[in-house]
């Protein structure tokens, strides 16, 4: 399906204008929300000065003995450094799996109803009381999926991502729909649209760079719910003409009927 971007962003542009703050409010939970899957983790290590206190020398140690007594003592400290951070990572990505992702489809599904409702702020808690089992499932497998094409070449990691690309819209809006399903939907739906897709992610590369540049409250304010309408608008353009769902969006939404 032919579809043009800058229609697209400008449509989400007035829509943005006409019920900024809620898209603002929305934006900034999906920003929160999808960065802490981005979190990175490090360890810092520290340096220490080992001194006889009772002269010079080192009393009958030698260099190998001085350090197998460094790896005795420091070893339980790292043992359990290692543990601790260890631990916040699998807590981080049980949080992100069960909690932060569904939030995110929620999210998504408040920005896709704007354009045919008004939606309620409590459209993105939607999946906590939804098919939530099989949206976390299907979110998963995404992720995982993504990671593993990612190991094998950067390339192929990003054709996948822009070939499941649709997935969390179809959970936001069919909840129930299975895993396989949703994977060869979104698989269809951007067949021969990856490249326009990113062609339309590159577009707002300035803006993201303006957001950094303003400690992120360009994106905030205005790119962050600016670039989601876009997204949603997107999926909306390639769902029209996709046979799986048996009937056309219609092209007005809410705000321009008012």
């Amino acid at each position: 399906m032919i579809w043009n971007r800058i229609e697209l962003k400008e449509d989400s542009k007035s829509l943005l204008r006409l019920n900024y703050w809620p898209f603002v409010l929305v934006a900034f939970i999906h920003a929160v929300v999808a960065g802490s899957s981005a979190g990175k983790s490090g360890t810092t290590n520290a340096a220490k000065n080992f001194q006889n206190l009772h002269g010079d020398g080192y009393y009958g140690y030698d260099g190998y003995t001085m350090i197998r007594e460094i790896v005795r003592i420091a070893l339980p400290f790292l043992g359990m450094a290692l543990v601790t951070v260890f631990g916040m990572w699998v807590l981080m990505i049980v949080l992100n799996v069960f909690v932060m992702h569904p939030i995110e489809i929620g999210c998504k599904r408040y920005m896709i109803m704007a354009r045919s409702v008004k939606p309620e702020f409590q459209e993105m808690a939607f999946v906590f009381k939804n098919c939530y089992g099989n949206v976390v499932k299907t979110m998963f497998l995404k992720n995982l999926f993504t990671v593993l094409w990612s190991l094998l070449f950067l390339i192929p990691g990003i054709v996948k991502s822009y070939e499941y690309r649709m997935i969390p819209y179809l959970m936001a809006e069919y909840p129930d729909m299975a895993s396989d399903e949703a994977f060869r939907i979104s698989r269809e739906m951007m067949m021969g649209n990856k490249w326009e897709a990113f062609v339309l992610d590159l577009s707002f590369f300035g803006w993201n760079i303006l957001s950094a540049l303003t400690l992120g409250l360009t994106g905030i304010f205005y790119s962050g719910p600016y670039q989601m309408l876009t997204n949603a608008a997107l999926y909306l353009t390639l769902k029209k003409t996709h046979p799986s769902f048996g009937y056309v969006q219609p092209d007005d939404n809410y705000y321009f009927q008012k």
